[in-house]
């Protein structure tokens, strides 16, 4: 049976992975919980493998096998650091607006729409959606501006919805050079969810859902026909307007000849409330300039003298929805340039325009409407520009109150979700330390070595070398029991003990104590490893890691 998984669904997971770090303050402080008990919103970042690959500049690719997953990643793993809801974004790629790039018009029918550019991020980061280019893919050479709720038309005949502002704080944690952050600001009950973020973006969201769904908010002209009749002006003096005609200039003009086109109506006289009003004319008689139109305006709306006016051929729109009303207009002789929406209607699923005027004037017209997004442009930026990749963002700053180690490198990151302290408790500080730590009672006075294997004399056990502090401390990774029938540190046979010599290479120490790693091994679950060449760290050093998952 033919079947898709939708955009749709990609987006859902993504946001049900971004609300997982967020879920006890979405619910009032109340700890979300599953059947077990654990908090569903304890996701830790981690650290590991301090000996090399097989290659150091081609690390090997990650496997989904249950030994590594569950087991393998366990073992070299140094440290963790908790992420937190401002940690986490929506991501989506990244498109500069260039000009004389030609991007792509947004449109209800494009089911390979978020792989195309049809948005773009200008310098001082807002981000605004391509509604329509001109009709003719032309290139754009007008950057677009402004960070209101209307459709931003620009001199290259462009238009644009600004979409969001990327914060300055928000642009450093999630821009990088091929992804910036999208973000909803408004919750399921209307609420302001990121304050921080939602100057401009509330208010966009807010006017986007006065549009309703399915509603029209532009028109492609794919032809502009030939010998359409248009007239502007405003309206004359001189005549008693009523709710079904008025005067115009008229001059040049023959009885009737205007029959069949729209009249639209500007209140440039300021007192008339006739913007975007008007209907279809019935009626022109030449020796007087007046026009009559039907259905006729509400009492309150007579045309007013200056008021303007706009005359071009009919555009009607047919479809499973109600209530759009277009005009259009030319910036060409005779020819149908572009559409203006008077009214969007709403519920369209599927729309036609239909282009009549005079037999005498006008014909080749053809105007594709462009059905917006469920909520209207803006309502959701996460969805509208297709966010299913998710940036995890997390700094390692110095040690990490000495739990992540400066002086050795890492050569993996990953994701742990739900671990479990030693004790069983839900994990829950900022970090934790994973090594296996010993305390040194006496040494020979030899050094050792970053990724030596140390052995246990007794034990049997060994242990990759992380760190040797202040000649006192030595941690470990990649930990192997020895033959030892004797319990150790964690009371079970062949580990690590205490009072116990252990060696690597030439250097030698007694241990007074060995305590293991602060989360119980193979708790949680490990949901993301990136193999890397080895990053190499400092005291004075920070690394500003950022995790991009596609869902």
């Amino acid at each position: 049976m033919p079947a898709i998984v939708t955009n749709k669904f990609r987006i859902h997971n993504a946001k049900q992975f971004v609300e997982a770090f967020d879920e006890i303050s979405a619910t009032s402080g109340a700890a979300i919980t599953d059947a077990s008990g654990l908090l569903n919103t304890n996701m830790y970042l981690f650290i590991g493998k301090v000996t090399a690959w097989a290659d150091d500049t081609a690390p090997p690719t990650p496997t989904d096998s249950v030994s590594n997953t569950v087991y393998n990643h366990w073992r070299d793993m140094i440290a963790a650091k908790k992420i937190g809801s401002t940690d986490v974004s929506h991501v989506c790629p990244r498109y500069n607006w260039t000009s004389g790039t030609n991007y792509f018009a947004y449109t209800h029918a494009n089911n390979a729409l978020f792989d195309q550019t049809f948005y773009v991020m200008t310098e001082d980061y807002n981000v605004y959606k391509c509604l329509s280019n001109n009709n003719t893919d032309g290139a754009s050479t007008t950057k677009p501006t402004g960070t209101g709720t209307s459709i931003v038309a620009t001199g290259d005949g462009y238009k644009w919805k600004f979409m969001y502002q990327i914060s300055a704080a928000r642009a450093l944690k999630f821009v990088t050079p091929s992804y910036m952050p999208a973000q909803r600001v408004r919750k399921s009950n209307g609420a302001i969810a990121n304050t921080s973020d939602s100057s401009f973006q509330y208010d966009v969201e807010i006017a986007a859902n006065t549009s309703g769904n399915g509603a029209i908010e532009v028109g492609h002209v794919t032809a502009g026909g030939t010998g359409y009749l248009f007239e502007t002006g405003v309206v004359q003096s001189g005549y008693t307007d009523t709710t079904t005609t008025t005067k115009i200039v008229g001059t040049g003009l023959s009885d009737d000849q205007l029959v069949g086109s729209d009249i639209y109506f500007i209140s440039e006289a300021g007192s008339s409330g006739v913007t975007g009003k008007g209907g279809t004319i019935t009626d022109y008689v030449a020796s007087t300039d007046v026009v009559t139109w039907t259905p006729a305006l509400a009492s309150a709306n007579v045309p007013a003298d200056g008021d303007g006016y706009s005359i071009g051929p009919k555009v009607a729109i047919t479809g499973d929805g109600h209530g759009a009303n277009v005009r259009a207009t030319n910036t060409a002789s005779g020819v149908v340039g572009d559409i203006v929406v008077v009214a969007g209607g709403n519920n369209y699923g599927n729309a036609v325009a239909t282009i009549t005027a005079n037999s005498s004037h006008g014909s080749a017209a053809a105007i594709t409407p462009v059905i917006g997004p469920r909520g209207g442009h803006g309502d959701d930026a996460i969805e509208e520009l297709g966010g299913f990749f998710v940036m995890i963002n997390s700094r390692l700053e110095y040690g990490e109150s000495g739990n992540f180690t400066t002086n050795n490198d890492f050569r993996k990151i990953g994701l742990l979700a739900q671990p479990l302290y030693a004790n069983g408790d839900v994990a829950t500080a900022s970090t934790a330390d994973q090594c296996v730590t010993m305390t040194i009672q006496s040494w020979n006075s030899t050094a050792y070595a970053e990724d030596a294997t140390l052995t246990g004399a007794l034990s049997g056990a060994t242990g990759k070398i992380v760190d040797f502090k202040s000649n006192t401390t030595i941690r470990l990774v990649d930990v192997i029991m020895g033959s030892n029938t004797t319990a150790g540190y964690d009371s079970i046979a062949g580990s690590f003990q205490a009072n116990e010599t252990i060696t690597a290479g030439s250097a030698s120490a007694n241990t007074s104590a060995v305590v293991g790693g602060d989360l119980e091994k193979f708790s949680g679950d490990i949901l993301y490893i990136e193999n890397r060449s080895p990053v190499t760290r400092a005291d004075d050093q920070i690394e500003d890691i950022k995790l991009i998952i596609e869902f």
